[in-house]
């Protein structure tokens, strides 16, 4: 797995990551407009891509689609 960052809405760094799915968790609380990142690229938008709460599982499994298309392994 590769180390991914949540930001806040305001783009702040809040924490580095290598569970996907606990950065679905995170990522949640801090609401819409809160992204999941690897190096500056959005892999899960909260809000627009839907809500990480919903299905901390589904978002992660996106996140990991996301890398595979980006060809980032």
């Amino acid at each position: 797995m590769k180390k991914v960052k949540v930001h806040d809405p305001r783009g702040d760094v809040m924490a580095d990551v290598y569970d996907y799915a606990a950065a679905a968790l995170l990522m949640s609380l801090y609401g819409n407009g809160s992204t999941i990142r690897y190096k500056n690229r959005i892999l899960w938008l909260e809000g627009a891509d839907g809500e990480g709460a919903e299905s901390y599982d589904t978002t992660a499994i996106t996140v990991i689609k996301r890398l595979d298309e980006a060809g980032i392994k």
